[in-house]
């Protein structure tokens, strides 16, 4: 193929305010691979500035890449009362309706628990599944709404250290929508998040920088996939921590060989 360019040359949005951006493989050998980009990131930020196309490319799948609600091309749908359920559906919807019967799917941070959600849910349709820089636990859970509301519309300092360390990260990318970058991770927050009550049954590699402080425990999801009789990897990056690991060499040769395992 080409070298792979964004914008993509086919994006839609659906209903719970998506962009899908799908760049579609002339030969292809294989399902697609569908990205989900982490909290506070972009198809743009977090797949395409770092290099990701052009090696997946090379596995012979269509790559469909989504922008989250208020996120990258997203930003001006404000993802309020947005759940995690409303983002399954339509990811399974667009994937029928474009004719993928079964898909690989690849997340990163935030984007890895809805990779997990998705692949547990739709056992049928997933066939390999990558978590990056996977969080563990509920930790969302923990934020105060209010506080993080008050300082995105008045300036208002959160006294909760976790709900200011999340509102400070949702200004980082150049562009970013903040009110509706907030307000998705606020949204979700209201959907409890336990890997361990419902596992997916795909073949799942697990990558994680080695100092990554949010991944620190990504690699127990990998006994959860072998208990339930699938194949789990897990793969550390050395000197990588959760803003870094995504740009390096070794996680795209890991899931390059990953994906091309049948």
């Amino acid at each position: 193929m080409a070298r792979l360019e964004f914008p993509a040359p086919d994006t839609v949005r659906t209903p719970a305010g998506l962009t899908l951006h799908t760049w579609p493989h002339q030969e292809p050998t294989g399902p697609p691979v569908l990205l989900i980009h982490g909290f506070a990131s972009s198809t743009l930020y977090n797949w395409v500035k770092t290099g990701w196309l052009d090696p997946l490319a090379t596995t012979g799948r269509t790559i469909i890449a989504a922008d989250l609600p208020g996120h990258g091309d997203s930003k001006e749908t404000n993802p309020e009362g947005v759940r995690v359920g409303d983002i399954l559906r339509d990811l399974r919807t667009h994937l029928q309706e474009q004719g993928h019967d079964t898909v690989a799917v690849h997340g990163y941070s935030l984007g890895s628990r809805i990779a997990w959600e998705f692949s547990a849910g739709h056992p049928e349709m997933v066939t390999h599944l990558v978590m990056g820089g996977s969080p563990t636990d509920d930790r969302l859970s923990a934020l105060e709404p209010k506080q993080a509301r008050l300082w995105v519309q008045e300036g208002v300092r959160p006294l909760d250290e976790l709900t200011r360390n999340v509102v400070t990260m949702a200004g980082k990318l150049p562009g970013a929508n903040v009110p509706h970058v907030v307000e998705l991770l606020l949204s979700l927050s209201a959907d409890p998040y336990d890997p361990a009550a419902a596992v997916p049954a795909a073949p799942t590699l697990v990558v994680a920088g080695s100092q990554d402080e949010i991944a620190s425990e990504a690699a127990s999801l990998v006994p959860l996939i072998t208990a339930a009789g699938a194949v789990g990897t897990f793969v550390q990056i050395p000197n990588r921590d959760h803003v870094n690991a995504v740009t390096s060499r070794d996680y795209k040769s890991a899931v390059v060989e990953f994906l091309q395992t049948s």
